[in-house]
C-alpha cells in the first residue's frame, strides 16, 4: 500500500501517471535484470521507483520536493536510494540505465545532462510534441538542437503514446514513451555544442546571418553559407564548426 500522506498535486511541472501497468511496460522496454543500477529523475511519490525496484539491483531516485522525497522512501524498499535535491544541479551517481518519466518544465535540459554521462538505454517518457523532435530531419518544422544532440549521441525509439488520461493531474497534452540507445561515439568539443544552440536560436536564417548575427567570423564554403540553419544535418554544422575561426 502507498502512503496516505501522498499530497495529489501538480509540483515542479510533475504529472503523475496512474496505470501501473505503464511502469511495468517501461521496465521491460528497458530489459531490466538483476545486475543494473537504474536512475530515476523525478521520482514523485516511488511508484514507479517501487516496480523497478522487483527487477533491478538498485535504484537512484532523484526528487526535488521534500515531501514527495520522503513519501517515496516510506513506499520504496533496502534497494532504493531516494536523493533529495535538483537533478540539474546536483552530480548523478553511478548507474547503467535510465527509467524516468521526466518532468516537463526540465525536458530539454535532463536530455542534455544524461548525455555527459555514460550508460546503456533509457526509457523516457516525455511530452509528445517534445518527443517528436527527437525523430525530425533535417529541414523539417520539428528539427532542432535537441534534435542533433539526441541522434549524435543515441539511437531514438519510439515505444507508446501514454494520453493524458493516464496522468494525475491531467495534462493538456499526450506523453511519449521513448528508448534511447546509447552511441559510442567521441565527445564532441563544448564549443560545437555552444556554436549548435546559438546557430538554432536562428534557425529560420541563413547560415552566413547567423553567424554574422552572433560575430563569429567563418569562411564558409557558400553551399554551407546559403543554408538555413534548420536545413543543416549534423555532417553540415560540423563542417560549419571547422571553418569557424576561434
Amino acid at each position: 500500500m502507498f502512503s496516505t500522506k501522498r499530497r495529489k498535486r501538480k509540483m515542479l511541472g510533475q504529472h503523475f501517471i496512474i496505470d501501473n501497468s505503464i511502469f511495468e511496460r517501461e521496465c521491460r522496454y528497458a530489459n531490466l535484470c538483476k545486475d543494473d543500477i537504474v536512475l530515476e529523475i523525478g521520482t514523485g511519490d516511488g511508484r514507479l521507483t517501487k516496480v523497478i525496484s522487483k527487477y533491478a539491483k538498485k535504484v537512484i531516485g532523484i526528487e526535488k520536493d521534500p515531501i514527495l522525497a520522503e513519501i517515496a522512501r516510506e513506499n520504496t524498499g533496502e534497494n532504493v536510494e531516494i536523493i533529495e535535491g535538483d537533478a540539474l544541479k546536483i552530480d548523478f551517481p553511478e548507474f547503467n540505465k535510465i527509467i524516468s518519466n521526466i518532468p516537463y518544465s526540465i525536458s530539454s535540459k535532463i536530455i542534455e545532462k544524461i548525455f555527459k554521462y555514460k550508460w546503456e538505454v533509457a526509457v523516457l517518457t516525455f511530452q509528445k510534441e517534445f518527443a517528436l523532435r527527437f525523430f525530425a530531419r533535417a529541414g523539417e518544422r520539428n528539427y532542432s538542437r535537441i534534435t542533433v544532440l539526441v541522434n549524435y549521441y543515441s539511437k531514438p525509439e519510439f515505444l507508446e503514446t501514454i494520453p493524458k488520461s493516464m496522468f494525475h493531474p491531467k495534462p493538456r497534452v499526450d506523453s511519449a514513451m521513448i528508448r534511447l540507445k546509447r552511441k559510442d561515439v567521441e565527445e564532441l568539443p563544448k564549443n560545437f555544442w555552444n556554436i549548435v544552440r546559438m546557430l538554432f536560436t536562428h534557425k529560420k536564417k541563413l547560415v552566413k546571418n547567423a553567424l554574422s548575427d552572433a560575430g563569429i567570423e567563418a569562411s564558409i564554403p557558400h553551399e554551407l553559407a546559403r543554408k538555413r540553419v534548420f536545413q543543416c544535418t549534423l555532417h553540415d554544422l560540423i563542417k560549419i564548426y571547422e571553418f569557424i575561426d576561434f
